[in-house]
């Protein structure tokens, strides 16, 4: 049987060993394809602050031991068991998501849903193709949400991510004011030229007055939140009552394996809420017909340069490790391309 080679997990009980002790390079024989599934050959794969969380075993879905990681990436559809979708799917380059629980991309091969394949246009090159489905989805899916909620502004936190780039961006063409937290000065010159309408320093003295001045003078009732911890309830102390934050992250980094705080007090007497959004339960509940529409949305803005996604490097299974490390610490340097 054929074989494939990617990076598999290996179990340590230790939250503080370092990414490259987490994975090792191995070779398995092709995952036989069950119906519904589809082989492809993978072309790039991106590194996400979500691949972090989920090495370290404080994601939603517990890491599989010996299974390969990586929940994104860009390939051809090389086999099919998933009927006529699957059929029209041979031979096509898409963007592809992991199954949760099984093996992911950063290997030569992954074996997924067919759902979870979404046909690349022409004009969008293999490494933005890589990185189409998690952040990008995501922005769109975060942004209609904020709009059915009713606000007229969003408070975006960890805002120099690559979803924080792309809700300024997409948040500007729609009207809908940006709000825009950030750690360090040298983002801020970086969020406001890409269209920010305001960029805060959480480091300055005088954070949570600014904070709150703009959030009710704009009436900023959505906090669109990749932190968790203790920014989700910080920042929604300075929100107008009845204001909802959306969790759909974790860069918090905490032993505590929940990852979140909320004000009781908030919740009860200023009608503070409080929701999840996690893109693989999107994809899988929605329609086929609505996840083409969305991809074929962000593929749309893709093609027209609202959304890019920034690139710190491309790399082999050789030099991959130091560059995942690096990712790790610096986040807003750009993505990390696995070529396998």
């Amino acid at each position: 049987m054929a074989e494939n080679r990617g990076l598999a997990l290996r179990f340590i009980d230790d939250v503080d060993a370092p990414f490259s002790q987490r994975l090792a390079l191995v070779s398995k024989p092709l995952a036989q394809l069950n119906k519904g599934e589809v082989r492809v050959k993978v072309l790039a794969s991106p590194v996400n602050p979500s691949d972090l969380v989920y090495l370290r075993g404080q994601y939603g879905v517990p890491p599989a031991d010996a299974a390969f990681a990586g929940f994104e990436g860009c390939g051809v559809v090389v086999a099919a068991n998933a009927g006529l979708y699957g059929k029209w799917l041979l031979g096509k380059r898409v963007a592809i998501a992991a199954t949760p629980g099984a093996d992911g991309v950063w290997a030569e091969y992954v074996t997924t849903l067919a759902s979870y394949c979404l046909p690349v246009r022409k004009d969008i090159d293999d490494v933005q193709a890589s990185t189409l489905i998690v952040n990008p989805c995501t922005v769109v899916c975060l942004l209609a949400r904020a709009k059915e909620i009713g606000t007229q502004a969003v408070v975006i936190n960890a805002a120099a991510s690559q979803v924080g780039k792309g809700l300024i961006r997409l948040a500007k063409m729609q009207g809908v004011k940006t709000i825009c937290t950030v750690r360090s000065q040298a983002n801020v010159a970086v969020l406001r030229e890409l269209g920010a309408d305001a960029v805060l320093l959480t480091t300055d003295d005088d954070y949570p007055e600014q904070l709150k001045a703009l959030a009710h003078e704009w009436r900023a009732r959505v906090l669109l939140d990749a932190v968790a911890d203790m920014d989700t309830p910080s920042v929604l102390r300075a929100m107008p009552a009845g204001s909802t934050a959306i969790v759909y992250g974790r860069l918090q980094e905490t032993r505590d394996p929940l990852g979140g705080r909320f004000s009781v007090a908030d919740v009860i007497f200023r009608r503070i809420k409080i929701e999840g959004f996690w893109l693989a339960d999107f994809m899988k509940k929605a329609s086929p017909l609505k996840v083409l529409s969305v991809s074929r949305q962000v593929q749309k803005l893709f093609a027209e340069g609202v959304f890019h996604t920034d690139i710190r490097g491309e790399y082999g299974f050789d030099d991959f490790m130091p560059a995942l490390e690096h990712y790790a610490e610096h986040k807003s340097d750009g993505k990390v391309i696995l070529r396998p």
